[in-house]
């Protein structure tokens, strides 16, 4: 099996700032008539909330 990356709560912490970021800009985006830019921070935020699973199972497999 790979050797998985350490990874620690700090991480987790990270993305989920980011996560909150980017739906606080596509609601502003949503606000400002951006459509097509709204959508695609919401295929960002898809991308960061599965960043954010894997994280989590990489601080559960590193802190065992």
């Amino acid at each position: 099996m790979r050797r998985i990356t350490p990874a620690g709560p700090e991480h987790g912490q990270a993305i989920a700032i980011a996560v909150e970021r980017l739906r606080e800009a596509r609601t502003l985006l949503r606000q400002a008539g951006a459509r097509q830019a709204a959508s695609a921070a919401g295929k960002a935020i898809s991308s960061a909330e599965g960043a954010a699973r894997h994280v989590q199972h990489r601080i559960r497999r590193t802190t065992q």
